[in-house]
C-alpha cells in the first residue's frame, strides 16, 4: 500500500494526540496523601499511613520513601507481597503492618526525616508520589523547668530579673515566659547560651516593674516542642509540655 506524506503526517499526529489524552487522563485517576505524624516519642510505634482512592483490583504498588531513600513496598500477586528495604533507626511492625499502612516500631533518631508515598496503577500504568511530610523523633523532658529570680520585692520602676532551665531533651525544647498569663514581648526574653546545659535550654525574663501589673505578679515558664503556639493552645497541642510557676510571691511596692 502507498501512502504519501499527507497520509504519514496525518498518522503522526493522531498518535501524538492519542498519548497526550492518555497522559493528561492519568492525572486525575486517584487522590493521594501521606498522612505521618509530625513527632513521635524516643521508643514508641508510629504508623505512616498512604491514603488513596484506588480500588483494590487496579492497586499494583504501594512504596515508601524517607528522604527519596526507598523503606517498603507492597506489591500485589507478589509472594511474600511485602519488600523492606534498611529502615534507619525504627523497625517494622508486622503485626500492624497493611498494604496502605507502615507501622514502625522503636523509633530512635534516625528515623527523623521526610517520608512521601508512592501509589502505582496497574493498568493504565501510572504512578503517583504524595508530598513529603516531616517526622521527628523526641526525647521529652524528664523534670519541669525550674525559675530562679534575683530578687522577692519590687518597687515600680525596677527591673524584674529571672531565669528558667529547662530539662534535656531532644531536640532542645523551647522556652516561653508569661507574666500574669500574658506573653511578655520578646525583646524582654533573651535566650542564655551555657555548654554545661547538656541538651538543656535556658532563657533569660527583664521587664520593667509597673503598677499595672497589680500587687501579684505570677512568673509561668513554658518548655514546649515544637515553641510557644498561642495562649488558645494547652499541653495537648504540643509534642512535649513542661511548666513551672511562682505566683504570689513577689510583692509590688505602689
Amino acid at each position: 500500500m502507498y501512502l504519501n506524506n499527507n497520509d504519514i503526517h496525518l498518522t503522526a499526529v493522531s498518535q501524538r494526540d492519542v498519548y497526550d489524552f492518555s497522559f493528561s487522563d492519568c492525572k486525575d485517576l486517584f487522590e493521594l496523601s501521606a498522612i505521618v505524624p509530625r513527632y513521635a516519642k524516643l521508643g514508641e510505634t508510629v504508623v505512616l499511613r498512604c491514603n488513596h482512592t484506588v480500588v483494590e483490583n487496579q492497586l499494583y504498588k504501594v512504596q515508601w520513601t524517607k528522604s527519596g531513600d526507598k523503606l517498603f513496598q507492597y506489591i500485589r500477586g507478589r509472594v511474600p507481597p511485602y519488600i523492606n528495604h534498611t529502615i534507619p533507626g525504627a523497625k517494622i511492625d508486622w503485626g500492624q503492618t497493611k498494604p496502605s499502612e507502615l507501622a514502625l516500631m522503636d523509633v530512635q533518631h534516625d528515623a527523623s526525616g521526610q517520608y512521601a508515598c508512592t501509589v502505582t496503577l496497574e493498568s493504565p500504568i501510572y504512578s503517583k508520589t504524595s508530598e513529603y511530610h516531616d517526622l521527628t523523633v523526641i526525647k521529652i523532658q524528664n523534670i519541669d523547668p525550674t525559675i530562679e529570680i534575683f530578687k522577692e520585692v519590687f518597687s515600680v520602676g525596677d527591673m524584674l530579673d529571672a531565669t528558667c532551665t529547662s530539662g534535656p531533651s531532644k531536640p532542645v525544647p523551647e522556652i516561653t515566659w508569661l507574666v500574669n498569663g500574658r506573653r511578655p514581648p520578646d525583646t524582654y526574653m533573651k535566650p542564655i547560651v551555657k555548654a554545661a546545659l547538656d541538651s538543656a535550654s535556658a532563657m533569660r525574663l527583664t521587664f520593667p516593674v509597673s503598677d499595672k501589673l497589680g500587687a501579684e505578679v505570677q512568673l509561668t515558664c513554658l518548655s514546649t516542642i515544637p515553641g510557644f503556639l498561642n495562649h488558645k493552645a494547652d499541653y495537648h497541642d504540643y509534642a512535649d509540655y513542661r511548666s513551672s510557676s511562682i505566683i504570689g510571691n513577689y510583692w509590688v511596692k505602689i
